[in-house]
């Protein structure tokens, strides 16, 4: 007996239920979405911050090298995104100096801009002169 009533109850209360969720309808307010940009204090000075640390890394990484460090080379860097500019010498200093930025800790792509000007080759220090 208690097995039948506590089934009846449960059928009910499913009955009253799907009743309840058929006859309702959803007012404007509660179909609006959400499409407010949420703001999260200081998120968008620390990825700024970020995005200047790989710069960083990157500038010391290139000075650290004999051959780059005689070149003008600028990196900028946005959401993890290098893009590398200068002039170099040589496609082996340009792939060098690329391979280097995208090795770099949480850089995501390189754009590499930077141009191979031969005549800069002259009174230049060379490690395969050695």
């Amino acid at each position: 007996m208690k097995f039948l009533l506590r089934n009846f109850l449960t059928l009910t209360a499913l009955l009253f239920a799907i009743t309840l969720a058929i006859g309702c309808k959803l007012t404007p307010e509660s179909e609006r979405k959400v499409t407010e940009k949420v703001e999260v204090p200081g998120f968008e000075e620390s990825l700024k911050a970020r995005d200047r640390a790989i710069a960083a890394a990157i500038a010391i990484s290139w000075r650290s090298d004999p051959e780059l460090a005689q070149n003008k080379l600028e990196v900028e860097v946005m959401n993890g995104r290098a893009i590398i500019r200068g002039k170099v010498p040589s496609e082996k200093l340009k792939r060098r100096a690329e391979d280097i930025a995208r090795n770099t800790e949480d850089v995501k792509d390189v754009l590499n801009e930077i141009e191979v000007d031969t005549s800069l080759a002259e009174q230049r220090f060379s490690l395969d002169d050695i």
